[in-house]
């Protein structure tokens, strides 16, 4: 038997990718891809192609559907199934995971005329529940890294095959990724590819390589597509495979799964690969791993302790990032909607579309953060919420008609314990966080489909040492040789060290700050000020009323502001119909002194395009206008107003009395596969009531905030 190489090659685009990005993937890598392997109808491998870029690809490049079914057709390409939208499938409820593998089997069979039965797993997040999913969709063999075998206890010698898995006696093959050749293909000359193909089958005549990773490092990746197409890498490669077809021989995983026998059976750990595992832990506890391997790598041991050294899980990046859960934890809650919804309602069309909705907002990309910009990026983030909010739309379609509603939810929704409320009507959906500082979590305008509120706050990261360490020395890129996209990043702009500043809060709405009347925008925006009150990030106790016409919720909290005792209630209500809300705070001095100080309720806003030249800020009064991207100070006004010269959305937030407001945009330093970079995140709106108050004394203020379409 001839030696076996499998190549599975895994397309992928995030679900609200700028058209632009993946057109340009298109040219630069997936066109001339296909165009080079259908050149060599000897050569077989196993796509992979995720749904999101499949729908693109239908109807927008439709001859790159046309190239792979000829292929799939004359038998020299599998194709590989998987979640459609690519989620991260233990993230996501066990009834989604099945509907999401379906829904990419069903159209590869119907496109393609292939059932496919394999399954790439999205960023090969492994938890070991995961076979009995898969073998209740329908699923034969998975595709890991060696990394997973290895942390299982499989030394790397032994991971030249597949093993069986299961869970609940439902079992699964996986196949194990060589990391050698991840990290040699494109990389190294094909010469060196072969070679260290050979040295194992020296050692291990029945040694079967996999190959699994992505497509996009074949000309995407910074500086591949001159070394890959132009300098025609891709093309010797092949060349050198079919040079060596005495005994090496390209197989797809199906092949493998029908003529070879398993390994053996393996348990496999809570695990992905190398990088995402260290991504998911804290900032310093990566700096105390990258430190540790340093040291071992300096003692010639790596290879000996490495093994036993892992970071954390996919699931960290939901506490490292409150974000992320949030966000998860919404999607989740959109879920259960739906699925009492399919309880009641056997189908309907626009159950149909809720549901497809709900799965583009699982796609992975927007959740986390390696060295893709992932969770950084607003764009992805923006998309992720716009399709889950078309699908509570649609939920609130079949659930109400036309019928105009409110309604209040207490749950704990982002499952930390306490309880959060949602106020909804058919304009809006406010999450309200009492027991994180009555903070406004969410705030989505329906019509609009997008969440206002949808920012980042910025924190510090590991690879910021990295910056800094890069702005002390000369940037001098070698272009001398191809890298690999984790180590390629380049510092673009010095000024960029200027930013590394980190929140002490969530950037939320209404986030109740009490500071000194010295403090100024300038120091306020780099978290270097005091806060003179308790009540950020601390507990309110709440009450939910509902008054004829509408819902209110009331939140309070008994603080302090330096020695004095203070007392704060807001309280927002929501009408049944109508597209803005009130929101009014009560602030009373339990002493003992008299109080005087500044309170600013703040509030962090996105809009749909984030700081797109077509917004302006505007101040009532002197209308003088800004861009998102400007700090700006106002010492009087009754009114703040971002327009869209576009016309599509717009939002106002009016007070009940003249106060100075502070606008600032806020802006996070992120890596991406080409650079570290500046990210705007949102606008922080702050309206500074200044408070002189004596014992006893309560002061009142109010707010509208009103979203209007068009």
């Amino acid at each position: 038997m001839k030696t076996g190489f499998a190549m599975a090659i895994h397309f992928h685009q995030p679900v609200g990718n700028f058209d632009h990005i993946i057109e340009r993937a298109c040219e630069m890598c997936y066109v001339p891809f296909l165009d080079t392997l259908i050149k060599y109808p000897e050569i077989k491998m196993s796509f992979h192609f995720s749904g999101c870029l499949l729908e693109w690809v239908e109807e927008n490049r439709p001859e790159v559907i046309g190239m792979v079914r000829d292929m799939v057709a004359r038998g020299q390409v599998e194709l590989i199934s998987g979640g459609f939208y690519e989620p991260i499938l233990p993230s996501i409820p066990p009834e989604d995971r099945i509907g999401q593998i379906n829904m990419l089997t069903e159209y590869i069979e119907t496109k393609f005329s292939f059932k496919a039965s394999g399954a790439w797993v999205a960023e090969r997040v492994w938890e070991p529940e995961l076979p009995s999913t898969l073998y209740d969709a329908g699923i034969k063999y998975a595709i890991l890294d060696d990394t997973h075998f290895i942390y299982s206890g499989i030394p790397k010698e032994k991971t030249y095959g597949f093993y069986m898995t299961e869970d609940n006696a439902k079992p699964v093959a996986v196949f194990p990724t060589d990391k050698t050749l991840r990290y040699s293909i494109p990389f190294k000359s094909p010469d060196e590819c072969i070679e260290y193909m050979r040295g194992v089958v020296k050692k291990d005549s029945n040694a079967l390589f996999v190959y699994g990773d992505d497509g996009e490092k074949f000309g995407e990746w910074p500086g591949t597509y001159d070394w890959v197409f132009k300098e025609k890498w891709l093309e010797k490669f092949f060349d050198k495979l079919l040079e060596n077809g005495d005994w090496l021989e390209t197989v797809t995983l199906s092949d493998c799964l029908r003529e070879r026998s398993p390994e053996g059976r393996v348990y496999l750990p809570t695990t992905s690969y190398e990088e995402m595992l260290a991504w998911a832990l804290p900032s310093g506890s990566q700096h105390q791993m990258e430190d540790l391997l340093d040291d071992i790598r300096s003692e010639g041991k790596e290879e000996v302790y490495k093994p036993f050294i892992r970071g954390g899980f996919w699931r960290n990046f939901l506490s490292k990032y409150p974000e992320s859960n949030h966000m998860n934890k919404k999607m989740i809650y959109v879920s259960r909607k739906l699925d009492l919804l399919k309880r009641k309602i056997k189908t309907s069309s626009d159950l149909v579309k809720a549901e497809k909705e709900l799965f583009r907002g699982q796609c992975n990309c927007a959740y986390w953060h390696g060295v893709f910009g992932g969770l950084y990026l607003f764009h992805l983030r923006q998309a992720i919420y716009r399709h889950l909010i078309k699908s509570e739309v649609l939920i609130d379609k079949i659930r109400y008609g036309k019928k105009q509603f409110v309604e209040a939810v207490v749950a704990d929704i982002d499952a930390d314990g306490q309880d959060e409320v949602v106020l909804e009507n058919r304009e809006f959906s406010l999450y309200f966080d009492p027991a994180e500082g009555g903070i406004l979590k969410e705030l989505d305008s329906k019509t609009a489909c997008c969440n206002l509120t949808n920012s980042l706050a910025r924190r510090e990261e590991a690879y910021h040492r990295k910056v800094l360490e890069k702005m002390k020395k000369e940037q001098t890129p070698d272009d001398s040789e191809v890298k690999t996209i984790h180590d390629c990043i380049q510092v673009t702009d010095n000024g960029i060290k200027d930013h590394l500043d980190y929140d002490r809060y969530g950037r939320h709405g209404l986030v109740d700050h009490f500071f000194g009347h010295d403090v100024k925008i300038n120091k306020f925006l780099r978290c270097d000020y005091t806060e003179a009150g308790d009540f950020i990030e601390n507990p309110y106790c709440f009450e939910v009323s509902r008054p004829v016409g509408g819902v209110t919720l009331t939140m309070k909290r008994h603080g302090f502001v330096g020695e004095n005792k203070v007392d704060v209630s807001k309280s927002i209500t929501l009408p049944k119909k109508g597209a803005s809300f009130k929101v009014k705070y009560r602030i009373k001095n339990n002493g003992p002194k008299s109080l005087d100080t500044v309170f600013a309720p703040e509030f962090n806003l996105t809009m749909p395009d984030a700081d797109s030249d077509s917004y302006a800020l505007v101040f009532d009064g002197d209308g003088k206008s800004f861009s998102l991207r400007d700090t700006a100070r106002e010492p009087k006004t009754r009114k703040v107003k971002v327009s869209d010269s576009e016309g599509r959305v717009s939002f106002e937030m009016s007070f009940s009395e003249e106060c100075s407001v502070w606008h600032f945009p806020v802006r996070t330093v992120s890596q991406s596969e080409k650079e570290y970079e500046l990210n705007y995140q949102s606008s922080a709106i702050l309206p500074r009531v200044k408070l002189k108050l004596a014992f006893g004394e309560e002061k009142r203020f109010e707010m509208e905030i009103r979203v209007d379409k068009g």
